[in-house]
């Protein structure tokens, strides 16, 4: 909607001069009456200035001074009834539209200038030939390209004619998800990346920043990943990988790293697969895959069984599935390498199922001292703890000695029964 400029009136009263000898009457017959102080052909002037412009158009201020300058002088000069409205242009509209015609002229005169597609003239079509020929020199790979190659990388394993290989020679890369083809020239090559690898193993020994480390080792394997090198470098990044998210009891990080493994591994690249497999088997009891856990027991080797890290998962997938607790928190306690950090990761819940079993089997009074040490605390102190996070510490005696098993019973149950949810990435 276009709102018209009021106009003020000049600080005196006007008089028109008579210029007949008509009666005044007649006169004020001849003009509208004051009220009517805009013409139609004024209101419809301003309407067209308006026409085309939109309320985001940057030159609507200047068009608004314009007219707001124009009708102004009009009424000034008291010739606004008799200013020809229907013809009257603002000179800034009047420069735009000139604009506009230039613009569709020169458009047009490119167009025209398309030459036809068929030439009838010998010469024209070899002159036409040559001119294309003179790009053919263009197309030819330059010194600092690398050639096509002809014979698989060996470190490529699914190798083709779409792999590339990285020319980026900065050791320490921040991890940025794929939005489109990788560029070759921000892909670190295989020998750059040997050398991020010791460079991240001197800052993880020395800062232990975990954020940092794990932002370059998603980058590392990212580079690793678009080139598709599936060697045994491969494999020493991924295991690296899972055993640091392991430490810091980053769940997802290390299921990542374990997929991967797993289809390395069948390749039949070398690495520490009995290690791994015995994490995989205690991060399926953590995740309580049954099915799984019953297919890898099904393709187990004696030699595979044989192994002490193995063993050791074996077992403690006994102990859960009898309920020895007993048995349970022995095995804990002497994890090797870092399945006690997986561990770590369901030892709460098997705490409380075992004190909710504790608690059934032995009445009036159960002592600090032997939870301790039936439930794997390093001290009461812990212990203590535990009970109190679990709504049973409220039944423990004055002197923080013993507990009562039948009063604590129902905080215990509670607490059990809100510990089996898992999520997506098998973190609880």
């Amino acid at each position: 909607m276009i709102v018209l400029i009021d106009y003020i009136g000049p600080a005196y009263t006007a008089v028109t001069a008579r210029t007949t000898l008509r009666p005044p009457g007649e006169l004020q017959q001849q003009r509208p009456k004051t009220q009517a102080r805009w013409p139609d052909s004024l209101k419809k002037f301003v309407g067209r200035c308006f026409q085309d412009i939109e309320d985001s158009d940057p030159e609507k201020p200047a068009i608004e001074q314009e007219l707001k300058r124009l009708i102004t002088q009009a009424f000034e000069e008291d010739r606004v009834w008799e200013e020809d409205w229907d013809n009257k242009e603002l000179e800034i509209l009047t420069k735009r539209k000139q604009q506009l015609d230039k613009n569709t002229k020169e458009k047009k005169r490119k167009s025209n200038s398309i030459q036809p597609l068929y030439v009838d003239n010998a010469v024209e079509v070899q002159r036409r030939e040559k001119r294309a020929r003179r790009f053919d020199e263009d197309r030819k790979p330059t010194d600092h390209l690398p050639p096509i190659y002809e014979v698989a990388c060996t470190d490529v394993i699914d190798w083709d004619k779409d792999t590339i290989v990285g020319r980026c020679q900065t050791l320490e890369k921040r991890y940025l998800r794929l939005t489109s083809a990788p560029d070759p020239e921000t892909v670190r090559p295989l020998p750059i990346l040997k050398k991020t690898l010791d460079l991240l193993k001197k800052k993880w020994r020395k800062e232990s920043n975990y954020a940092y480390i794990c932002d370059q080792f998603k980058s590392l394997r990212q580079d690793l990943t678009v080139q598709r090198i599936k060697n045994e470098f491969t494999v020493t990044v991924y295991e690296l990988h899972a055993r640091v998210a392991l430490e810091k009891g980053d769940l997802g990080e290390y299921n990542q790293c374990q997929t991967q493994l797993v289809s390395l591994y069948e390749h039949g690249l070398k690495g520490n697969q009995f290690e791994f497999l015995a994490y995989r088997i205690l991060y399926l009891l953590h995740t309580r895959n049954h099915a799984d856990v019953n297919d890898i027991l099904s393709k187990l080797t004696p030699v595979e069984k044989s192994d002490p890290a193995i063993l050791h998962a074996l077992e403690v997938r006994s102990a859960l599935a009898t309920s020895n607790y007993h048995r349970f928190f022995s095995l804990y306690l002497n994890a090797p390498n870092m399945g006690g950090y997986l561990m770590d990761c369901f030892i709460v819940r098997e705490r409380v199922n075992a004190l909710c079993t504790m608690c059934k089997a032995y009445r009036p009074y159960l002592t600090v001292r032997f939870i301790a040490d039936e439930l794997g605390f390093e001290n009461e102190a812990e212990c203590i703890q535990f009970l109190q996070e679990r709504e049973a510490g409220t039944f423990l005696d004055s002197d923080y000695k013993a507990i009562s098993t039948k009063d604590a019973l129902e905080g215990v149950e509670r607490a059990k029964l809100s510990q089996l949810k898992i999520d997506i990435k098998g973190q609880i």
